[in-house]
């Protein structure tokens, strides 16, 4: 196993997840954890807006420097301009988390990381990925038929792309730690919506398998 690379996305992933705290705070005041479960999908999906628009003119760096841009804009904006209360325990809980849960399936899929073509859309999705790690603006070129830009949702796999460019990654090890990535944030997010009890470690391995078979029924 790719020890450095399982630590170096975790720390990416963290440093987003804080990044989307201020803003999850200010969207979602109601919520038990002020928002702290979906701190890092909000984070993505900044990223992943700003980089989809900007990649219709260049995809890459260019597109990921732009989301990043906006991101640490509109985190550092609320920070000091708007009253944000973010609590500690909600955000440190939902970072312990996403890393357990990260960790977790990072340990499931190195039992077999492979992408078999007999294996549900994984070979598709590894397609996908590999497409746009190539392409030079949006849409990517279709994988099934050269010259042609591919006619499928992607929004998934351009946030994977965004995320192996930032971290330097091979599209070969980028896949799982991708896969990794959005399990947790599943799991943390679901993790969010319990109720403020003292107990709410203790239901974390029940949610965590849960999980693992909701997203084996999907692929």
């Amino acid at each position: 196993m790719e020890y450095w690379l399982v630590i170096r996305w975790l720390v990416v992933y963290l440093f987003l997840f804080a990044a989307g705290l201020p803003i999850a705070a200010v969207i979602c005041p109601r919520l038990a954890d002020r928002g702290a479960g979906i701190a890092l999908p909000v984070s993505l999906a900044v990223i992943g807006i700003v980089g989809y628009w900007v990649g219709r003119l260049s995809f890459g760096w260019v597109a990921l420097g732009a989301g990043l841009f906006v991101l640490g804009g509109l985190s550092v904006s609320i920070y000091l301009r708007t009253p944000v209360d973010i609590e500690r325990r909600p955000a440190i809980e939902a970072a312990v988390v996403f890393t357990l849960a990260f960790l977790f399936l990072v340990a499931v899929r190195a039992v077999d990381p492979a992408v078999h073509p007999s294996g549900g859309e994984k070979f598709l999705d590894y397609g996908l990925l590999g497409s746009l790690l190539r392409a030079p603006t949006l849409p990517p070129e279709d994988m099934w038929f050269a010259g042609e830009p591919v006619k499928y949702y992607y929004g998934g796999h351009m946030l994977s792309a965004l995320l192996t460019e930032l971290t330097f990654t091979e599209a070969r090890y980028a896949y799982n730690l991708a896969l990794a990535g959005f399990y947790a944030m599943l799991v943390t997010a679901a993790y969010g919506q319990q109720d403020r009890s003292e107990h709410r470690l203790v239901r974390l391995g029940p949610l965590l398998a849960r999980s693992v078979l909701f997203c084996r029924r999907c692929e």
